[in-house]
């Protein structure tokens, strides 16, 4: 049988980009390994899928023993992983994100077998800088993607982000007299959304309104007595049911769930994540905003407290409101995997 490997970690969406590929080339009838980090995340998203956990570590960090330690370790998953290539060639790589893609894209280049990057985001990461000049295609979700080489453009196909098939477009929903609130911020919540959302229970704005609010499993709600009809939940394992429940979003804007708001196409008030790398998580709120014809909202994540409060307040009137703007155009999913596959088996002589 056909065998490929795909790689990712740490974060939700560099992993589910990763699955949604493989769901992809599982369906082309491709046998799909997995190869990841010992992060918590890594764990509980490749749950059951056959994957391999490996000791990579980041080399981004200003103490330089640990900068050592870790040169270290990725050397031990790279000589590890390039025995098991050596031994049991697959046909081609995809790195989807992560730092555990820096050795294992590594041994397989040197390897010469065929590997490919997605870049899921609007300011490309470090490991994908470099792994860049060894890919034979680097696959984007946005136009403009900042720190990518002009000298690499060749490689370049935009062609979005991979997204689960479990994410369709849902049907124009007529608002009722309650407003359905639907808050997330990634697979394990988000400390200062879910801040705002708790003082936003307190003095609710809008009278009649449910919150079906995703904490994250290390997160709990205090009690608080509001009128709201609020609805705390540790994760949200059917995301689709939400969408199409929902009447506006509040969340981050992390490359998988932006991807998923394209798809879905309603009114959105983003907290971009103020700590994330290279700022990236602005880039995409920004152009996904150009590129939107509804309504989204872009929270300065420098603001106060009390400010993101107001804001959100204010977002929540409008929205009681219809004051807000519902995209008058259908969306037509996504097909990124079909145009990674595509590629992919045009370039390993499988098209």
């Amino acid at each position: 049988m056909k065998r490929a490997v795909l790689v990712a970690g740490g974060t939700g969406g560099h992993i589910n980009a990763a699955l949604a590929v493989g769901e992809a080339f599982a369906s082309d009838g491709w046998q799909i390994s997995y190869l990841t980090g010992k992060r918590p995340l890594d764990y509980k998203l490749f749950k059951g899928q056959n994957v391999r956990h490996l000791d990579s570590k980041p080399l981004r960090t200003k103490n330089p023993i640990q900068f050592l330690i870790n040169i270290a370790m990725n050397l031990i998953s790279f000589f590890s992983i390039f025995l098991s290539f050596a031994k049991n060639r697959p046909a081609f790589i995809v790195g989807a994100g992560g730092y555990v893609c820096g050795p294992t894209l590594l041994a397989g280049y040197l390897l010469l077998i065929p590997v490919f990057i997605i870049e899921q985001n609007a300011f490309m990461g470090l490991t994908n800088r470099i792994l860049g000049w060894i890919s034979t295609r680097i696959f984007v979700h946005f136009t403009e993607t900042r720190g990518l080489s002009k000298s690499l453009a060749k490689k370049v196909r935009v062609v979005g982000n991979p997204t689960r098939k479990s994410i369709q477009p849902v049907a124009p929903k007529a608002m009722n007299e309650e407003l359905n609130v639907l808050v997330f911020g990634g697979s394990l919540g988000a400390f200062q959304i879910n801040q705002v959302i708790f003082d936003v229970l307190k003095m609710p704005a809008v009278s009649r309104m449910t919150i079906h609010h995703q904490l994250g499993g290390n997160q709990t709600a205090p009690k608080i007595e509001t009128t709201t009809n609020y609805v705390p939940l540790d994760y949200i394992e059917n995301m689709q049911k939400e969408y199409e429940w929902c009447d506006v979003i509040i969340s981050r804007s992390g490359a998988s769930t932006v991807s998923e708001l394209a798809i879905i196409r309603k009114p959105v008030l983003i907290f971009p994540y103020p700590a994330a790398t290279d700022n990236h998580q602005v880039y995409n709120a920004q152009i996904f905003k150009a590129e939107s014809d509804f309504t989204v909202e872009i929270l300065d994540p420098n603001l106060s407290h009390e400010e993101c409060v107001k804001r959100t307040q204010e977002f929540l009137v409008k929205a009681s409101k219809q004051e807000l703007k519902y995209t008058k155009n259908a969306s037509t999913g996504n097909h990124t995997c079909d145009a990674i596959l595509r590629e992919i088996k045009s370039h390993v002589g499988m098209a």
